[in-house]
């Protein structure tokens, strides 16, 4: 029994290398547009203070599109890290002035990327922003912070057990406190209110005397004045009279104001 063994044809050959060929094209195609060749890019720097969430190959993003990678991390003399971005050319004119970097996340656990603060310029060529060092804003320090949450819930927690047992032992005594006050209050009121009426009814009555009083001078002095006044006037007329009546006597008998007075004296 023989068996017929297939030969390769030249067609299936050709077949073959083509397929090979489109795959290799294809993965060409994929590695470039993932790699980005052919692309110009524009390079940027910043300066942080240390590489804390920096790394090379992140993503620069501007309004949370994809328009560049992390180039490169260098240490300074001064201790600060140099960082070196490469921008798309063609989203070049989307930074200006004003622009700042930062440093974004993913979620809470997710990749993290730099994000540039987006300041269009009209018409900007891509040489004016080649080389900038955009400023650059230090994330908050996400462990220290959730420590000092942990220790100020700690310390909350511990407040609100002392407070709970404070508020558990000295509540009681003292709302027993404020009860036997108030009761001495009631009795001491209970016991001084009789007194105290038959006292301010005294002071009443004092007081209307007293007012009584006062009313009655004041209509005495008001009825006498006039009188006290006509009497006054009456007796400085009649010492008037009198003395022109002597001094008319003294002119008709010749005698002196001397001459009384040393018979008076002589009768003495």
């Amino acid at each position: 029994m023989s068996s017929d063994i297939p030969t390769n044809s030249p067609r299936e050959r050709f077949v073959f290398l083509g397929s090979c060929l489109v795959l290799a094209a294809a993965l060409l195609v994929g590695m470039a547009r993932e790699q980005q060749w052919g692309t110009r890019w524009v390079p940027l720097h910043l300066l942080s203070p240390n590489a804390d969430g920096l790394r090379s190959g992140q993503e620069v993003r501007i309004s949370g599109i994809a328009v560049g990678k992390v180039q490169a991390l260098q240490l300074q003399q001064d201790a600060q890290v140099k960082v070196t971005l490469e921008v798309q050319e063609q989203h070049a004119d989307l930074i200006g002035p004003d622009s700042v970097a930062s440093l974004g996340q993913e979620g809470l656990v997710g990749d993290h990327f730099v994000m540039i603060s987006a300041d269009p310029q009209d018409d900007q060529p891509a040489a004016r922003v080649a080389g900038r060092t955009l400023p650059y804003e230090q994330p908050l320090a996400i462990n220290n912070l959730m420590h000092r949450l942990v220790d100020t819930q700690t310390e909350l927690q511990a407040t609100l057990r002392n407070t709970t047992r404070l508020t558990g032992r000295e509540l009681p005594a003292t709302l027993q406190s404020v009860n036997k006050l108030a009761g001495t209050v009631e009795r001491e009121t209970a016991a001084t209110t009789p007194q105290l009426q038959q006292t301010l009814q005294k002071v009443s009555s004092t007081a209307s005397s007293a007012e009584q009083t006062s009313r009655q001078v004041q209509q005495l002095l008001q009825q006498s004045q006039p009188l006290l006044i006509s009497t006054l006037r009456d007796l400085k007329q009649v010492a008037s009279s009198s003395r022109r009546i002597m001094q008319s006597l003294q002119q008709l008998l010749g005698i002196s104001v001397e001459e009384i007075d040393s018979g008076k004296r002589g009768d003495h």
